[in-house]
């Protein structure tokens, strides 16, 4: 065990988790469960209100107003699933990203719990000597 009668504060970078929050009220979040279910009622109203004017309005007939919408909104939602894909993939903002870099924070936080308090200081100063 070490003692010390000094004790030395460094703070330490966070990730700023304001980014994650929403500011969206929680039944349009599609993060949250409300926003899920929200999301999920209306791509289930979606093409029914799609066939209803199709068949309605253009007078299209019902087999191939159901067989383009069909085929429309699938293609459609797949396309729009593999852009949030690609899009995450290209930020890193997938799951194993994020637990690789909490865990590389926490050996950084374990080996800096390790140190004596002149280690940190002597780091502390070569940290702000290759800043300026």
């Amino acid at each position: 065990t070490r003692t010390s009668s000094s004790t030395t504060f460094l703070p330490m970078a966070t990730d700023g988790d304001k980014s994650s929050t929403s500011n969206l009220p929680f039944w349009l979040d599609p993060g949250t469960r409300g926003g899920a279910i929200f999301l999920s009622f209306i791509l289930f109203l979606l093409p029914l209100v799609g066939y209803s004017i199709a068949t309605n309005v253009f007078g299209v007939d019902e087999v191939e107003a159901g067989k383009w919408i069909g085929v429309g909104f699938t293609a459609t939602a797949s396309f729009l699933w593999v852009g949030t894909y690609i899009f995450r993939v290209a930020t890193k903002d997938m799951t194993y990203a994020k637990q690789l870099k909490d865990y590389e924070n926490a050996v950084i936080a374990k080996r800096l719990e390790e140190l004596d308090d002149d280690e940190i200081q002597a780091l502390v100063e070569e940290i702000e000597r290759d800043e300026f």
